[in-house]
């Protein structure tokens, strides 16, 4: 990409309809992801002359449409992605299933449609008046270039304790360790005007600015090229910018864009720098840890248990010793396992096998390591000791040369799961 190209098209808001937008945007500008919200056909003049949507037939905006988002796709790269806030609405006494309408035409020219999102929102544009349902949500269309598409996932998991159910505690083993995945359905209020600060324009439809920065964080890497072609106030726009992104953005109405680069102007400092403060967060890494420390800890109790009512014997103990990542398929870490106290030759590799080598254990992503000795020196002020029944709160009844406490290893975790959903 040369460097007039990219002086000339990056990192502006081009005052030209989007219907012209190959003639704008050279094919060196590969561009990352699309994340936009098109004219919702003529239910809203957005002020401009002959715009795509406000005083066209329905087919000949479908079909403008369909124009526009090709072009986005022989501009965009292979592993790159579209993202369509649309909704559906009512016209001569029924709906009028536009995002099903344009799916069908953007699939026609290449696009694949991965996923439909309900974005679940407070407030929205009725069907009509006389209409006996409030809408409280839009779809989200998910489409992508290839088969092999760009998606950081890991990076919009939920590791927010208070946003998990309370069993997350007990139950280590079915929560991945980077959070909970997203689901099918985003819930994000639409912004109150004003929101943004006083200088910030107002708009028809404003998109959540936590919503797009998901899209963002899910689609692209620093550095990469977002599009809008139907800017709007910009939303888009300036959350890509606050997240070191480029951008590039179409919009007819000149009011938008000045007020959009007067409001990038004063606030994306202060934007970039709330954006550095969330990505050194290390929450997810604290979660992660969590989850691997509970695993190790009961992949332990369980498998002391089921030794215990394989062979009667009730006297030997565990200690669980975490080590690093493990590089073997479908395991997350490696854990020292190390067997000592009363037991005798039945207690074995063999027997041990039997039991991690199927579900539940099998489960836990562990690649456990074994030791066997008849004793260990173990320290009150940097061993805990948990029973066998509780390894996600150690014990501060008993000692650890107590009979009664069975798992003992260094990590120290002391969660209530009713502090928790």
């Amino acid at each position: 990409m040369s460097k007039d190209i990219d002086q000339q098209n990056i990192n502006v808001v081009h005052n030209i309809d989007s219907r012209k937008l190959s003639e704008i945007i050279s094919p060196d500008v590969k561009v990352q992801t699309t994340i936009t919200s098109p004219p919702y056909f003529d239910m809203k003049d957005y002020g401009a002359k002959n715009q795509v949507g406000f005083g066209q037939n329905y087919e000949d905006y479908l079909d403008d449409l369909q124009s526009i988002f090709g072009d986005v796709l022989e501009r965009t790269n292979d592993d790159g992605t579209l993202w369509i806030i649309i909704d559906s609405f009512k016209r001569d006494n029924q709906i009028v299933t536009l995002p099903f309408d344009l799916s069908n035409k953007l699939k026609e020219i290449g696009w694949l449609l991965q996923d439909v999102l309900i974005w679940k929102k407070d407030k929205t544009v009725p069907w009509s008046k006389n209409g006996f349902i409030q809408r409280k949500f839009e779809y989200i269309l998910f489409f992508s270039k290839s088969p092999k598409f760009k998606t950081n996932k890991d990076s919009v998991r939920v590791y927010d304790t208070s946003q998990l159910k309370k069993w997350w505690v007990k139950y280590p083993e079915r929560y991945n360790p980077k959070g909970k995945a997203l689901d099918e359905i985003w819930e994000f209020p639409i912004p109150t005007q004003g929101s943004w600060g006083d200088q910030y324009v107002r708009h028809f439809c404003p998109l959540p600015k936590e919503m797009v920065a998901t899209m963002i964080v899910l689609s692209t890497n620093e550095g990469d090229v977002v599009l809008d072609p139907f800017a709007g106030s910009g939303t888009v726009l300036s959350q890509s910018a606050n997240m070191k992104r480029n951008y590039i953005g179409f919009e007819l109405n000149k009011d938008y864009i000045k007020m959009f680069e007067a409001y990038l102007k004063k606030s994306q400092e202060t934007n970039q720098k709330e954006y550095e403060l969330f990505k050194g967060n290390n929450n997810q890494s604290n979660f992660e840890n969590t989850i691997l420390e509970l695993r190790s800890l009961k992949y332990a109790r369980v498998l002391l248990n089921n030794i215990q009512k394989s062979t009667g014997l009730e006297k030997f103990r565990i200690f669980v010793e975490t080590k690093n990542t493990s590089n073997v398929s479908n395991k997350l870490i490696k854990v020292d396992f190390t067997f000592f106290g009363t037991y005798d030759e039945t207690i074995n590799l063999e027997l041990i096998s039997e039991f991690i080598n199927k579900p539940p254990l099998s489960k836990f992503g562990i690649e456990p390591n074994f030791i066997f000795k008849k004793a260990l020196k173990l320290n009150n002020e940097k061993h805990y000791g948990y029973t066998t029944t509780n390894s996600y709160s150690y014990n501060r009844q008993y000692e650890l040369n107590s009979e009664k406490i069975r798992v003992i290893s260094k990590i120290c975790v002391d969660l209530n799961e009713n502090d928790y959903l």
